[in-house]
């Protein structure tokens, strides 16, 4: 299994990354041409279609990913229930564009809001090939099908930019990409629906999906709750600056943490029989996927100003503030990045929705007091908040999913100190050099120190760590894994790994 998932890793990287990257470079192009308040139109929509999009399939994708067995009927239930609620979702949108946008005061938010409906049909038929292509872990599929659909999305939104469209070479972007996606997952999925509907099964995924729903939409409402109170109470170029800044923190979080989620769900719940087998996959899982969380987030901490000015212009200078102090955060995502898959995979979706009904309503109410303070105060209420919520979240793992919390936390003590050495070094080199060279210059002499200061540290701290990655990577990287063996490190790094946890 070991070997099946570091592959399927290998095309999630090449889909996460590329689709990232592929995504940054169209958003930087778009960031140039078109105005803030278009931005800032944009992700007020976002909102709602992203809401929307959450409820499409009812949580019976995920059903049918964490289900040992499932039948034909099981399928083609799910996929005429996520059509009817798509095409019901549609409907909806297209009749209450004109209302959301009164009371919101945006009346160019309607238009938007209506095209941006039709997504929602297109989200509908792409739900359960996915999650049939998941179960089988068919990576490589999905990877391709996200990055031509991202490139076919870009080259429309692009072209319309240029022709000075504004916001509709943004929502034409978003449009292109989801009925390529759409097309492209019909074309390579074997699987076609019966016209079958049986109550039996859909009460079956039901009970599972409707507690992932709950989750994922009281998740969504913490993601978007600061977008839609700066929205509606301090405008919309605060929001573009400040969507912007938020922009960036996920796109980071999709490059160094959402890469192994992806295929950690499936691996999860193929072991969820095995308690002692789940708990140290995910404790493997969670050490090879923060050697690049960790630092990559502090590092970007760090330097989230002069990356923001660099990729974006000085215009966007105050994102840069922003992304800084939501980099903050990152530790503490990668320590819950994959509590939510084990979780899921141990049969427990309502521990899920019970963090996240706390959390959220913690959120909302920290985004609500910092609001008359400005963008960079919602910013901090949003790193400061989930730090509050890790203990809690560690306990209720190792009640329910059998991850020692002491255990899980000593193996990670080498790569916090290595962490924290790198941070100190890098801002210590942004200090010497703020006052000598631009913003480009301190990004190019930094990174790199950065990069090989963490490498020496977590050397010296923790040895076995670099070990347990080499092995990933030699699984993962076609080649790789004859290089090691010729140089006489497999045997030997694959003992080490097995050695730290027994």
């Amino acid at each position: 299994m070991q070997r099946q998932l570091a592959r399927g890793l290998t095309w999630t990287i090449i889909q996460t990354w590329g689709g990232q990257l592929l995504s940054l470079l169209v958003f930087v192009i778009l960031a140039r041409l078109v105005r803030p308040d278009d931005f800032g139109l944009i992700a007020l929509a976002a909102v709602f279609v992203s809401l929307a999009q959450l409820v499409v399939d009812q949580g019976l994708g995920d059903a049918l990913v964490q289900r040992r067995e499932i039948g034909r009927e099981h399928v083609d239930t799910a996929f005429w229930v996520a059509i009817l609620t798509g095409s019901a979702i549609t409907v909806a949108g297209l009749l209450l564009a004109e209302p959301i946008a009164l009371v919101l005061g945006e009346p160019d938010l309607a238009p938007v809001l209506r095209v941006l409906s039709i997504t929602f049909v297109l989200s509908a038929f792409s739900s359960i090939p996915i999650a049939l292509l998941t179960r089988q872990l068919a990576f490589r599929l999905l990877a391709i099908r996200t990055l031509l659909s991202i490139v076919g999305g870009g080259v429309v939104g692009i072209a319309l930019a240029y022709a000075d469209f504004g916001v509709w070479a943004l929502v034409a972007q978003q449009v292109t990409a989801a009925a390529l996606s759409s097309v492209m997952l019909w074309a390579v999925t074997d699987w076609r629906p019966r016209f079958s509907l049986s109550t039996r099964e859909f009460g079956d995924l039901f009970g599972f999906g409707v507690r992932v729903v709950g989750s994922d939409f009281l998740g969504f409402v913490t993601r978007n709750a600061d977008n839609f109170l700066i929205g509606v109470f301090l405008g919309t170029v605060p929001l573009g600056l400040y969507a912007v800044g938020y922009r960036i923190l996920d796109t980071s979080q999709r490059l160094l943490i959402n890469v192994a989620r992806k295929v950690t769900f499936p691996a999860f719940a193929r072991l969820q029989h095995d308690r002692p087998r789940l708990s140290n996959a995910y404790i493997r899982v969670s050490r090879t996927a923060n050697v690049l969380v960790f630092p990559g987030y502090i590092g970007l901490a760090a330097l989230g100003e002069e990356f923001t000015v660099v990729l974006f212009g000085h215009k966007w200078a105050e994102s840069g503030s922003v992304a800084s102090i939501l980099f903050l955060s990152g530790p503490v995502l990668g320590l819950q990045a994959f509590s939510s898959s084990i979780l899921y995979a141990s049969g427990h979706p309502e521990i899920v929705l019970r963090f996240r009904v706390i959390s959220t309503a913690v959120n909302v109410a920290a985004f609500a007091i910092a609001l008359p303070f400005g963008i960079l105060a919602v910013a901090a209420a949003f790193t400061l908040r989930a730090y509050l919520f890790v203990p809690l979240l560690l306990l209720w793992t190792e009640r329910y999913a059998g991850v020692r919390t002491a255990t899980y936390l000593r193996q990670l003590r080498g790569l916090g100190g290595a962490t924290v050495g790198m941070g100190l070094i890098v801002v210590a080199v942004k200090a010497v050099l703020h006052q000598s060279v631009g913003a480009a210059a301190t990004l190019a002499i930094a990174t790199p120190i950065g990069v090989v200061s963490f490498a020496i540290l977590l050397w010296l701290l923790d040895r076995r760590l670099l070990n347990e990655v080499w092995v990933v990577v030699s699984h993962a990287v076609p080649g790789v894994a004859t290089l090691s063996r010729r140089l006489g490190l497999s045997s030997a790094d694959d003992r080490a790994v097995h050695q730290s946890h027994p």
